[in-house]
Parts: structure tokens; C-alpha cells; sequence
């Protein structure tokens, strides 16, 4: 999807140079509606802002997309890393809102050849119908493509992208009809739903702590792993760990190894999840604490919460205030009771 300018704040800013979290901050301060764009050598991602607060976030590394936390949690991590560009749009509340929901649209109507329809026929029938959604051009030769934005049946903004440049505005709608009808095209209609992204108040402002959140409790689960499978053999931790998520999935359904959002393996953790930081920590805390008492209970693991508390004893001293941060030393007393 290409999205419209609008009023530019700031283009092209090097990462060597802007720090997104600072920029972030203050959009979210100056309660700033809009979008800001970090690009990269095969990365394109878009932080959508309503009023300071992050609504939405869409992600593209070469040909995989995605939206959400997910997305969200990675464009914190490519913002740190140099020689990424960022750019910040405002655009109007209706415009933002519009472009939140769109992660969340169905196709109406897709791949319409302009052999069967011309652009200015579909827009015309999509206005009588009071559409809310987007058209999607994208032409047979080349990457040139358009996004032509409405809502209740009224363009709200186009932008296109042509020969390597975006412009954007109603102004360029019959520029970009007129192009449709002079090479192959193809049309793909989306219907959006506006209550979808925003009736689930979803913020994604704490998606930026993510990436330092899931290293912790990496740390935090490979050194129980390392003190379990040294104190009996290797593996106990893991199926003592997975027995515990399967049990706490009810709870927290993201901790089902079936539904693969959530994996600890080899050290490492995956996390895909839709979960705000939050539910992720209240859920792992809950799951450890499982794992950390059924292994007591256990006569080959019984007294592994004592060594569990010996060998966490540096973690805390150097983590103190992180782990004091996202509950751990309160939510987890089996391993980090002082």
C-alpha cells in the first residue's frame, strides 16, 4: 500500500543521526496526528499516530508483510540500527484513521483487469455505493502502483507511485485514471471496517519496550534451563516448561505451543504474538512460576528453588531495576526471592 504524503515535518532523517525513540516521544507529547516512515535497504515500515497515540504499524522486509505488535516491536529494534531513513507525515484524524484500519480490510474486489473495467467506471460505482476502503492499482510492467482512499463514498486522498517518486493528493486522481487507461492494470477493491483496530484500543507505545522485554526474559529462562538441566539432566526444564504453557494457555491462549505464537528453544526466544507487553508478562510469569514449583515438587528436582535463588542472585543485582520494572522480583518469588 502506498501511503499519502500529507505535510511534511521532517524527510529523510539518517538514523546515525535521529534517534526514533526521542522523535517518538515528542510526537506522542505534542499529541501529533500522521505517520512516520522508516526505510531501509529492503525494509519500508509506518508508525500510524492518532492524537500521540500509536495506533497501528505496518511492515514490509522484501516481500513479507505484516501489521500490529508484531510489526511495531521491529521497527523499535531497525530504528536503532544506522543508515535507516526516518520521515513524519501529518495527515488529517479522518485520513489516519482510515489508513489504521486497513491492516483489518477484506477484498472485494480482486485483480480487475482495466480490459474489463476502466478505474474512472469503478470509482464512480464505489462513491454511488458510499465506500469505505481503498482501491489498489498496481500496473503489469514496472512497480509503478496507487492507493485511492475513501471513506463513506468520498475520496479522502490518493497517492501514487511512479517512476520511483510518490505524490499524493485528489488533485492527482486523474493523472492517475488516465494512466490506467493507457497500460495494463489491475484493480483490487478493500472494504474496512473503521470500528475494527480502534474498538481494540490498541496502543502500541509499549511495543517498543519489547525487544529489551524479551531479552531479559530470555536470560531469565535460560539461566533456570541451565541450573534445572545441570541439577538432574539435560532437557527436564524443557518439559517441565512446555507442560506448564500448555496448562497456562487457557489463560493466556499466545503460551500454546499449538498456536505457535510463543517459543523458548536453544536459548531463544520467538515471540509473534498479539499480546501487549503487559498480558506477555503476566502470562511467562505465571507459566515459569508453574514450571518452578512442579520441578520442586518433583523427588529428582526437589531443593531447585534454593539453587534456583543462589545462582539468579547476580541477575538480580544487575538487573534490579529492570526486573523491578515489569513485576519479575514480585510476580516471581520462586526464582528471584532475595
Amino acid at each position: 500500500m502506498i501511503f499519502p504524503r500529507g505535510s511534511a515535518l521532517y524527510e529523510n532523517l539518517n538514523t546515525s543521526f535521529a534517534q526514533l525513540d526521542a522523535m517518538l516521544a515528542e510526537l506522542q507529547t505534542n499529541q501529533f496526528t500522521g505517520y512516520v516512515q522508516l526505510t531501509g535497504w529492503e525494509y519500508d515500515s509506518t508508525l500510524l499516530f492518532d492524537t500521540g497515540r500509536i495506533v497501528n504499524a505496518f511492515e514490509t522486509i522484501k516481500d513479507q508483510h505484516r501489521t500490529g505488535p508484531a510489526a511495531a516491536a521491529n521497527i523499535a529494534v531497525k530504528g536503532k540500527e544506522k543508515d535507516n531513513a526516518i520521515s513524519v507525515y501529518r495527515l488529517s484524524a479522518d485520513l489516519t484513521q482510515l489508513l489504521a484500519n486497513l491492516s483489518t480490510a477484506e477484498p472485494l474486489y480482486k485483480d480487475l483487469g482495466n480490459d474489463l473495467t476502466g478505474l474512472d467506471k469503478l470509482i464512480a460505482k464505489l462513491q454511488s455505493e458510499k465506500h469505505t476502503g481503498s482501491v489498489q492499482v498496481q500496473w503489469a510492467h514496472g512497480k509503478d502502483a496507487a492507493t485511492i482512499l475513501f471513506r463513506e463514498g468520498k475520496i479522502l486522498d490518493c497517492a501514487w507511485l511512479a517512476k520511483g517518486a510518490t505524490v499524493s493528493g485528489v488533485a492527482i486522481l486523474d493523472q492517475i485514471i488516465q494512466a490506467a487507461a493507457n497500460a495494463p492494470a489491475l484493480f483490487t477493491v478493500y472494504r474496512t471496517d473503521l470500528a475494527r483496530v480502534y474498538s481494540a484500543e490498541l496502543d502500541l507505545a509499549d511495543s517498543f519496550a519489547r525487544s529489551g522485554v524479551l531479552s531479559l526474559w530470555q536470560t531469565v529462562l535460560t539461566l533456570i534451563e541451565e541450573v534445572t538441566d545441570r541439577w538432574v539432566k539435560p532437557g527436564t526444564f524443557n518439559a517441565a516448561f512446555r507442560r506448564a504453557c500448555i496448562a497456562q494457555a487457557t489463560a493466556f491462549p499466545f503460551l500454546d505451543p499449538f498456536v505457535a505464537e510463543f517459543e523458548y528453544r536453544d536459548g531463544q526466544i520467538k515471540f509473534e504474538g498479539q499480546a501487549t507487553i503487559a498480558r506477555f508478562n503476566a502470562g511467562l510469569s505465571a507459566c515459569v512460576a508453574q514450571t518452578a514449583r512442579d520441578l520442586e515438587a518433583q523427588a529428582a528436582t526437589q531443593g531447585i528453588l534454593a539453587q534456583l535463588h543462589t545462582a539468579a542472585a547476580d541477575l538480580r543485582a544487575e538487573q534490579a531495576a529492570r526486573l523491578e520494572q515489569i513485576g519479575l522480583t514480585a510476580t516471581l518469588p520462586e526464582v528471584f526471592k532475595a
